[in-house]
């Protein structure tokens, strides 16, 4: 897009008439202008998709309608391939996305949710537009603090109606009339009629699925009117008793025995998050367990109609595979270093400990995670405060300078003096894989540094100069990683109360800035995964979770833990996770988990080492403990829990 205020960083969706952009917002239209942390998505509306008719009465809803908990149309854009809306960038996808993951919600979290969809409904309602298609595709989902907040979009096939804020059914004759999505259509929509209420229909749908992970009507389009019209609603046990009173008023064959707005659903809603039986099952995770024979039933139909109705194709079960494992202690007592850990780095050669002003290194084993051979002991001139590890050795942080030790020598060697005063937080650093660049940064700014041949000669005798330098603005000093060879990450986290956020922004190796992106939530420790630019993460407030994010574009999923984890490591074989009490977790490359049991209670660090090792070190107030086991993992083709 030349000349555009707008930089396109990837395709995120494909809508009903055209595809869906993320793009970063430019100081100027100018190409070469800085970009901002500030994302917008671009909706493409084609001419042979979206006649203008369709364009401007999309654009006149999204304009008219200003709530929180709907999608804002910022600006149009024109250019020489197309015309787009610029609306508000929700780095959760849709809320489909969110119910392919294996179980995503707590019940709380989902009753939230809903309201918050009814919240935003209550409003258009209000103004006389009503949205005739709520379905997951069409609600959009941004994360803050608390968790999940819905925004409703895709206004191509709402309808105004021609008294402002009448409960009285309308009917509209045009070719038009029934279009939607079957799965999710009031019984009167199928006869081109409408009204508030039939939006209420569509919600209690989208309920049951959030609650039981699949829909309560399915099969192919002249099977779904059928069922919408005739079919009496079955609501499983597993529903508490003042949850499926909603969900049956709220899915009533006729109009006027549902709720008659829906703020009065959402108060209903609202007041039932308060009854104890309810509350009880508030932090369980949905949707719950349900009978093999049901959803055996339901997936059949759902199976039937695929070619038919588009919207079930995204409803399709997912059978994830997922894996057994068992693990075994091979070295029953743990090792016993002498100060508490302050920092636990593992490779695929070696693993490094540092205690007070040792670096310890075992060096990985060709047959069993331990042998009986004791680790390197590194002494250096200052406390330990961190290590870098690179393919052949490691830079080695004190309070004031970094060393260079190299495994042909194992001696350190005076990297960089940083010239500062004495403090715990004087600098951040982070060196790429190879060793032969660095990036520090310092109060005030990031200095990049390109090690060359020091790194691996150790010819330190000159100063090392930066080559370049970026000036910092946040008082505070970031979190530093390389992505890949040639590019750095920056991280500002923020648990300010009333503004919890993490910044992100991307530096080449040498110092020239590519973008940055910004979440409404504070992220801690975060580890990058196997996949290009995306990390996980464990956030430090709400519910225990923890974040995948994809960064360019921005892309966030969150996967709900019954405990809060407190150190995180990537292995070969999984993610693995760690809480206060010791407890492991294990998840797949999906989020789903497949294996946990119980270490040493808690766990200062783990780390994974080789294809089936794990390390965690427990510290003490005089010494630390090193606790090394072997996962073994055996690959089996059983379901994980199978969501619509």
């Amino acid at each position: 897009m030349q000349h555009s205020k707008y930089r396109i960083l990837g395709l995120v969706g494909q809508g009903q008439f055209g595809r869906v952009f993320c793009a970063s917002v430019r100081e100027t239209p100018a190409k070469d202008s800085r970009l901002t942390s500030q994302l917008v998505a671009l909706k493409e509306l084609s001419h042979q998709k979206a006649p203008t008719s369709e364009f401007l009465r999309e654009l006149w809803f999204l304009i008219t309608l200003q709530h929180p908990n709907i999608v804002t149309c910022r600006a149009l854009e024109h250019t020489a391939t197309g015309r787009y809306l610029v609306m508000d960038y929700c780095e959760g996808g849709t809320l489909r996305n969110l119910l392919k993951q294996d179980r995503p919600l707590r019940l709380l979290e989902g009753l939230q949710l809903v309201m918050e969809v009814l919240a935003g409904l209550d409003y258009a309602h209000r103004r006389g537009v009503v949205h005739c298609d709520i379905k997951p595709e069409n609600i959009l989902l941004t994360l803050g603090s608390k968790g999940w907040s819905p925004r409703l979009s895709d206004f191509g096939i709402a309808r105004r109606l021609p008294e402002i804020g009448t409960t009285r059914l309308h009917q509209e004759l045009s070719p038009d009339a029934t279009v939607g999505s079957p799965a999710y259509m009031a019984p009167e929509r199928f006869y081109g009629l409408y009204s508030p209420m039939s939006d209420i229909y569509a919600v209690g749908i989208l309920l049951f699925e959030l609650l039981m992970g699949y829909r309560p009507f399915g099969g192919t389009p002249g099977d779904l009117r059928w069922a919408h019209l005739n079919q009496r609603l079955q609501l499983p046990d597993a529903i508490p008793e003042p949850l499926q009173a909603i969900v049956k008023k709220s899915l009533e064959k006729l109009p006027a025995r549902r709720f008659a707005s829906a703020s009065q659903m959402g108060q209903a809603l609202r007041l039932v998050m308060y009854d104890p039986a309810v509350r009880k099952l508030g932090d369980c995770i949905i949707p719950w367990e349900h009978p093999t024979t049901s959803r055996a039933k339901n997936l059949k139909s759902e199976t039937e109609s695929l070619a038919q109705v588009e919207e079930q194709e995204a409803s399709q079960p997912t059978i994830n595979l997922v894996r057994t494992m068992r693990y075994a202690v091979t070295q029953p007592k743990p090792v016993i270093l002498s100060a508490p850990l302050t920092a636990l780095i593992a490779t695929e050669k070696y693993l490094y400990a540092a205690v007070d002003k040792d670096v310890k290194v075992w060096c990985q084993p060709q047959t069993h995670l331990v042998t009986e051979e004791m680790p390197r002991t590194i002494s250096m001139p200052e406390i330990v405060r961190g290590i870098l590890p690179t393919a052949d050795g490691c830079c080695v942080l004190t309070p004031l300078k970094i060393y260079w030790v190299n495994d042909r020598s194992w001696e350190p060697q005076c990297l960089l003096d940083m010239g500062l005063r004495q403090g715990t937080d004087a600098f951040r650093a982070t060196v790429d894989s190879d060793g032969r660049w660095l990036t520090v940064a310092v109060p005030g700014e990031l200095r990049f540094y390109a090690l060359g041949a020091n790194s691996t000669e150790a010819d330190l005798e000159k100063a090392l100069k930066p080559i370049a330098t970026v000036p910092l603005p946040e008082h505070y000093l970031p979190e530093l990683m390389f992505l890949d060879r040639r590019h750095v990450l920056a991280i500002w986290p923020d648990n300010e109360p009333k503004n919890p956020q993490t910044i992100f922004r991307v530096y080449t190796r040498r110092g020239t800035a590519v973008g940055s992106v910004r979440l409404s939530a504070t992220v801690g420790q975060m580890v990058l995964t196997p996949e290009p630019y995306t990390l996980l993460g464990i956030p430090q407030s709400g519910k225990a979770a923890v974040l995948l994010m994809k960064l360019w574009p921005l892309k966030v999923a969150r996967i709900p833990l019954e405990s809060l984890p407190v150190s995180a490591c990537v292995a070969n074989w999984g993610w693995v996770l760690a809480d206060v009490g010791g407890q492991i977790l294990v998840l797949n490359n999906q989020g789903v988990q497949v294996g946990n049991f119980s270490s040493p209670a808690a766990p200062r660090a783990i780390a994974a080492w080789g294809k089936t090792g794990l390390v965690i070190a427990v510290n003490t107030e005089s010494e630390s403990h090193l606790h090394f086991l072997d996962v073994d993992v055996e690959e089996t083709n059983s379901r994980s829990n199978l969501n619509g």
